[in-house]
This record gives structure tokens, sequence and C-alpha cells, in this order.
């Protein structure tokens, strides 16, 4: 009886159930619509006709144009009306100005070191455009004096978490897409997060409202107000039918005094340490900054946590916390952030880059592979050079439907001469790209539309640091773990679950 009172009064119910209703009243309304049929029809074409030739002279991702003509033609009235309300609402309500007015605010806290510039240009001229780039869109400058320590593994990466925490003096931040309240994992933070508190040391916790709608219960943001950790929740989920709750926060960040970040694909829940099995063997990868580099992560968690503000933060004291903690080493790192407030695609970009400069290899990791014409021809393209591509995707999904989905994409690629492999212990989770034994990116960046277009991501462009070989050992150690795919395997893929992944590409930008 419990169980079935907290579910009645739990967030994810009282979502699902406002949300079936205003299907239930939208499905209502067109069949209440279809009685005047023949008036309809013909307005209905026009409106398709029109809406369609404005979406062919939109300046927007092909697949994109390719998936909203199909609907708008074969879904007649419903289709036009679905991608007006789409449309009409754009991306995040309120986020857009106060976002970019942070960052404005932030700049004077995040100025490129021209030194830094000509030390990358001296250093490989192919990657001076590309970290221009970066420092440009990506929201945070090229950095020098900055340790980094990536992690094959999350528990790895949860242990060294902790000691970090424990040696707090100033400020704990943490941006999270999900945190699970019952998990080992976040109780062993919160116990440390409190003892902090009481120390004096600033702590603040951000969360994604989609991310946690199961994972976290009601109000769980005042509980942790009323232990003295300020919260707050990025886009609520609210039961009404709208394309903002599309654009999440995904994002995952751990910052502590300026000193050192954590980022990677690792969340605060116990799959992603392997306490918990749910797919076999978790394998996930993450990093820590220790240095100058950590500031871009820093600006990045509190602009997201200023967003909605009626008073801009000055930001200065936090992010410039990081100069005293310099650490002499060779390569350089630059974090960056990714938003769908703007057309500017900078974690595509960034991966997309690894691939146009690589002359030896690229590797890529990835739990998701949904990818468009663009990131196809420069697989291909690379492919056709003589680079050597591969490709490491799970062997056990979390979702079927973007297994089923990311398999329809394995022919054409294995045709092109890229090699593509399944992590046979379990599901893959890691982000990450590495290229010539150079550069690297890891991060929250996953290769597919949601992360690509739609939501809030983050991870750091690495040139010529240490970890990079850590990074490709681990690539290669991972690789003695997976199971090659052929053409021959392809063909003997389960006729029902190719037929269902097909039909999911048709609407694939749109999940």
């Amino acid at each position: 009886m419990k169980k079935i009172y907290r579910l009645l009064y739990s967030n994810k119910f009282v979502a699902m159930v406002m949300l079936l209703m205003q299907i239930i009243t939208f499905v209502a309304m067109y069949i209440w619509i279809s009685d005047y049929s023949k008036v309809l029809f013909g307005l209905s074409t026009v409106l398709s006709a029109v809406l369609i030739i404005f979406e062919i002279n939109r300046t927007e991702e092909s697949t994109f144009k390719m998936t909203w003509i199909t609907l708008i033609a074969i879904i007649p009235i419903f289709g036009a009306l679905f991608y007006l309300f789409t449309r009409a609402q754009g991306v995040s309500m309120n986020i857009g100005d106060d976002y970019k007015n942070i960052q404005e605010a932030n700049k004077k806290y995040l100025v490129q070191d021209n030194d830094v510039m000509k030390n990358i240009y001296q250093t490989d001229k192919n990657q001076d455009g590309f970290a221009r780039y970066l420092s440009k869109y990506g929201g945070s400058p090229a950095y020098t004096n900055t340790g980094v320590q990536y992690y094959s593994i999350g528990e790895r990466m949860f242990e060294d978490m902790k000691k970090e925490l424990l040696k707090a003096e100033k400020f704990i931040f943490l941006e999270f897409f999900i945190i699970n309240h019952t998990s080992r994992m976040w109780n062993e933070i919160l116990e440390i997060l409190k003892k902090k508190v009481k120390q004096g040391v600033e702590v603040r916790v951000m969360y994604d409202g989609m991310g946690c709608i199961v994972t976290l219960p009601r109000k769980y943001n005042e509980y942790l107000e009323r232990q003295g950790i300020k919260c707050r929740i990025f886009s609520p989920i609210v039961p009404l039918l709208s394309t903002h709750q599309n654009n999440r926060d995904h994002r995952k960040i751990m910052v502590i005094d300026g000193a050192v970040a954590f980022c990677g694909g690792i969340n605060i829940s116990d799959e992603y340490i392997n306490e918990k099995m749910r797919f076999g063997h978790w394998k996930d990868t993450g990093f820590m900054l220790r240095g100058e580099a950590v500031a871009g992560f820093t600006a990045m968690f509190l602009e997201m946590w200023n967003v909605n503000d009626e008073h801009i933060e000055d930001c200065g004291e936090y992010i410039q916390a990081s100069k005293k903690y310099s650490v002499s080493t060779d390569g350089f790192v630059i974090p960056f952030g990714d938003t769908p407030l703007d057309e500017v695609y900078v974690g595509k970009r960034a991966y997309i880059n690894n691939l146009n400069n690589a002359s030896e290899y690229t590797y890529i990791m990835t739990p998701y592979l949904v990818i468009d014409d663009e990131m196809y021809e420069c697989m291909k393209y690379a492919a056709q050079r003589g680079v050597d591509v591969k490709i490491i995707m799970p062997h056990i999904p979390d979702k079927k439907y973007a297994f089923y989905l990311a398999r329809t994409y394995y022919k054409e690629l294995l045709k092109a001469g890229i090699e593509i492999y399944e992590y046979t212990p379990g599901f893959v989770h890691a982000k990450m790209s590495i290229s010539d034994g150079k550069k690297a990116i890891v991060g929250t960046v996953n290769h597919d539309y949601r992360s690509l277009y739609l939501h809030y991501e983050c991870a750091a462009y690495m040139l010529n640091v240490p970890a990079v070989m850590d990074i490709e050992r681990d690539f290669k150690d991972t690789l003695e773990l997976s199971q090659k795919i052929t053409l021959e395997d392809v063909k003997h893929f389960n006729i029902f679950t190719k037929l269902l992944g097909h039909i999911i590409r048709l609407v694939a930008p749109l999940l």
C-alpha cells in the first residue's frame, strides 16, 4: 500500500497523468476537426505546402529538414499542427537571453592569453584555428599549466572525488544530470557535503528536472536547503506539453575551490561505479583537471546556476580562484560547453575536427550512434584517406530502441571502411574521441542528435597532454574486450529489430 501511495504522489506519476490528459484532449480535438474533413483537407494541403517550403528554406541540418517534411506530408493536419507547435516555442523559455548575458559578464574573467595561442600554433599549426574557434564559441579560453588525470572507470573517479571533496575549504559546485538519492555513491558524497557546510564551506548543487524525475523525491531541493546546501533544479518538469522540456542539462561537473574539476560520463548513481549491475559491466570515463583550466568549468557551472536570476552574480572571485593552483605540465586544455541556444554546435565540431585532422587514426567510444549526413561523410572521408577509424559501442544497451537505431548505421559505416566493435561485458557509457595520440575529447557529449543539437553539454579538448596516452591505452584495452562487427554479422541481425530501427530512424532527430 505504501508503494502505491508513493507512486500516486510521485513527480513522475503526476506529470504523466497531466501529460496524458493533454494528449487525449489534443487527439479529441483532432477527431472533432476531422468531421469537417472536406474543407479542412483543402486548407491542410495548402498549409502543409507552405510549411514544407518554409522548412526547405530554413538554415538547418538536412536530416532535421527531411524528418519534418516527412511528418508534415504523411500525417495531414496533425503533422502541420505539431510542426507549428514546436517551431512557435523555439528553445528553452527565458533561458537564452539570461545565459548570454551571464556569459558576457564573465568574459572579463576568461581572457585568452595570447602566449598560449602562440604556443599552440608552434606546437600544431593545424589546431591553431580550432583552438581559436573553441575559445570563442565554447565559453572558455585555452589553458596551459593544468594537470589532467584520466579515469577509465567510474569507481576510480568516485574515490578521487571523495578525496578532493574532503580537502574543500571555500566552495563546492556540483551539476549533474542524474542524482540518485538511494545510491551509496550519493549518500557518501552527501555526508561529506553536510560536513563541509558545518565547516563553513559554500556548497551548491544543481540537478536536471527530467534526469532526476525518478531518482529524487519531490521537493528534494528543499531538503538539501535545510542541510545548508544551496540547491537549484534546472528546468523542473511541468505537466504541460512543451518543447522547452526537450532541452536538458546533460552536464556532469564537480568543482572544488577552483583547484580541481571533475567531468565525464559519470552521473551520481550506483550503476556508474558498478555498485549496481543493470546492463552488465558499466564502462564509463572521466577526468580531473588540476590548475588553471578549472576556471572554464567554474564559469560553466555559474552560467547555468544564474539562469533566470533577476541580478547577474559577479562570479570573478570563483573563476579567478584557479590561477593560484597552476600546475607546471605539458600540453593544452580547452574546457568547452555546448548549448541549444544558438546554431553553433561546438560538440559536433570538436568531434569532426578530430576526424578531419587525423593522419593516422581516430578512435571513438559512445553509448549511442545517431549521426547526421555531415558526421557520416566526415567518418567516411577519414576512412577513405587511410585513417583508421574505430568505434566502440555497447553490446548490452540501456535503451533498446536507441540500440536498434544505432545498428541501422552499421552497414553503411562498415562499407565505408570504418570498424565497429561492441563491448561484450556490458554497457559503454563513455563519451570520447582520440586522434593520432595527440588530440582527445572527453566529456558528456554523445554521438547522437540529443547531445549534438538539443542538450546543454560540456567536455574538455586536450592537445599534447600526457593523459592522451592514457586515453589511447584505455581504448585499446577496451577493444580487447569487444566483439568486432562484420557485414556478415549485420546480415544476421534480427529482422524485426532491423525493421524497427529503420522505422525509428525516420523520426530520429525528434526523439
